[in-house]
């Protein structure tokens, strides 16, 4: 695969958000998230990525790839392109990206000033 292409497919892949981080009004991409596993385009310019779901039971999935595969479909040279779930795969947050790590405890310090929580603060109380 040529590299141009490889970029196009990241740069479109980055553009769509993890529904989840949204609502927690820290947005993640799918790359950022680690829920790409990898994608191959063959020799006739089809284009398959398999990705991984943060749950098992996640009710926004069919959303997120429906949301890849048009912005996939939009890059010139390919052919087709098509997002497969890959259910057997195990997601934890490991997988994150560096980017996506930093995002998400930006967020999570944002959060926790504006609260003014102390984290486990019921630790420390006395009934």
């Amino acid at each position: 695969m040529n590299d141009m292409l490889d970029e196009q497919i990241r740069a479109a892949l980055e553009q769509v958000c993890d529904p989840c981080s949204i609502a927690a009004h820290a947005p993640l991409s799918i790359i950022d998230m680690g829920l790409i596993q990898g994608w191959l385009v063959d020799g006739r310019g089809n284009l398959v990525v398999r990705m991984c779901l943060t749950s098992p039971s996640c009710t926004m999935s069919p959303n997120m790839v429906k949301a890849a595969e048009e912005l996939l479909s939009a890059i010139p040279g390919l052919t087709s392109a098509r997002v497969e779930v890959d259910a057997k795969a195990f997601w934890t947050p490991d997988r994150m990206t560096e980017k996506g790590r930093d995002i998400l405890d930006m967020r999570r310090q944002t959060s926790l000033t504006k609260a003014e929580v102390v984290p486990q603060q019921w630790r420390g109380r006395t009934p």
